[in-house]
């Protein structure tokens, strides 16, 4: 590697106005053999300007140079002596601390074990370890654990991005609030990676465009949670051959391209159980009946979110025994599936929200008119919503589709436990 008091062909003798620049992008373009259009190509920058860059006669954009800096496989001392170069001021002497890029560590903490889903732990990290490794997307009824099997993932493969980790909630289902623009998320992102604020594009093809080039010789592990649909995602998606992405969301997506689609269930009951015990404390369910716990589990509808908000109630009491958990959930279930900020009915209630009008509508008349565990076929979900059985049929899949509806058979179609409770409740207050 050429030292920060390296002289490159064609570097004598220029100074200033760009064209010091100028002599040292000459000089290694050619060292990479790249002809002008090449470089360009690379870079996502237009030939003409990088013409007028190597003849002097443009005075370099540190976005300029960083793209080029990108391109070229520059860092730490050639890099600073071209972003030297381009501010006109001397390169920092040789024995100074180059700069290196910013390497982003933003994953979030997360579980230090997850009960219940090793199998699905596997086929994310198998799935990442392919040569082309495709976008994993995990998707689910709310409370599965999405996010919690996404950060968990994301910590294990860590090492293998030694060029960092990005991570961006996208608030597809947070109260109160739109879901991130991906012009915003892509500026979050390209300011992590070391982009000024000032040299982020105003447009969203032209940050996304920064957003791949500045991504295309580096090793980033990308996490994408709680996605609202395929057109959030679609402009995140980097593509240099060292980046990896896993996303979330709770509706199924399509249309991203090669993507290695995972659909979280609720746990197994053995699995459920284990959940139960590890957050009560196994103290606190050493006593009780297998059966009672099975029961527990069972009222929770074993979908993880419930479980754990299950277990830290009776963490809490120390008073209670599981008994006492059972007789709370045998009564208003929503109501008593809260702890602090976890909620069952208020997760849920984010992705009813979400829903356009003739959803919502249909989801509260099925839920209304279907018996618990009961299931609904297109026909008779037609003579519920006073419709035709090809458009239930299309109402019905998109329900499925945003995971407020589970498939027990083809064409067969029914609630988990805790959504049909919602759902009534949706409709004694519509």
């Amino acid at each position: 590697m050429y030292s920060a008091r390296c002289t490159l062909p064609g570097a004598a003798g220029e100074t200033g106005d760009g064209h010091a620049a100028g002599a040292l992008l000459r000089g290694w373009r050619k060292r990479a053999l790249l002809t002008q259009e090449q470089l360009a190509e690379k870079a996502g920058l237009n030939v003409r300007t990088v013409r007028r860059l190597e003849s002097g006669g443009l005075q370099p954009r540190s976005r300029s140079v960083l793209l080029i800096a990108q391109a070229l496989g520059l860092c730490g001392e050639e890099r600073e002596q071209l972003a030297a170069a381009a501010r006109g001021a001397p390169a920092a002497p040789a024995d100074e601390p180059a700069v290196s890029p910013i390497v982003p560590r933003q994953l979030p903490a997360g579980l230090a074990a997850l009960a219940g889903r090793e199998h699905e732990l596997t086929i994310v990290e198998n799935a990442h370890r392919a040569e082309p490794a495709p976008v994993v997307a995990i998707d689910g009824m709310a409370g599965t654990g999405k996010t919690a099997l996404a950060v968990h993932v994301a910590h294990r493969l860590a090492p293998g991005f030694p060029d960092g980790q990005l991570y961006v909630d996208l608030r597809g289902h947070t109260p109160g609030t739109a879901p991130v623009e991906p012009a915003e998320a892509l500026a979050r992102m390209a300011r992590a990676l070391g982009v000024p604020r000032a040299d982020v594009p105003d447009q969203l093809d032209d940050r996304a465009a920064l957003y791949r080039s500045v991504l295309a010789r580096r090793r980033v592990l990308v996490v994408l949670d709680d996605a609202a649909d395929e057109d959030q995602i679609q402009p995140l998606l980097p593509a240099g051959p060292g980046c990896r992405v896993i996303v979330t969301s709770r509706r199924r997506l399509g249309g991203l391209g090669d993507v290695r689609a995972l659909s979280l269930d609720v746990l197994p009951p053995a699995a459920a159980v284990a959940l139960f015990a590890e957050v009560a404390g196994r103290e606190r369910v050493a006593g009780a009946p297998r059966g009672e716990l099975h029961e527990v589990v069972a009222r929770c509808g074993a979908l993880p979110l419930a479980v754990r908000i299950a277990a830290e109630r009776l963490r809490a009491r120390p008073t209670w025994r599981v008994r006492d958990l059972l007789d709370r959930l045998a009564g208003d279930r929503l109501a008593a599936l809260k702890a602090g900020r976890h909620d069952v009915a208020a997760a849920l209630d984010r992705s009813y929200d979400r829903l356009p009008a003739d959803l919502r509508r249909a989801y509260r008349l099925l839920g209304a008119r279907t018996g618990a565990g009961a299931n609904v076929d297109p026909r008779t979900a037609a003579t519920l919503l006073g419709t035709s059985a090809p458009h239930a049929e299309r109402l019905l899949e998109r329900l499925l589709d945003a995971h407020l509806l589970r498939e027990a058979a083809p064409g067969r179609y029914l609630f988990h436990d805790l959504v049909r409770d919602h759902a009534c409740r949706a409709s004694r207050v519509a």
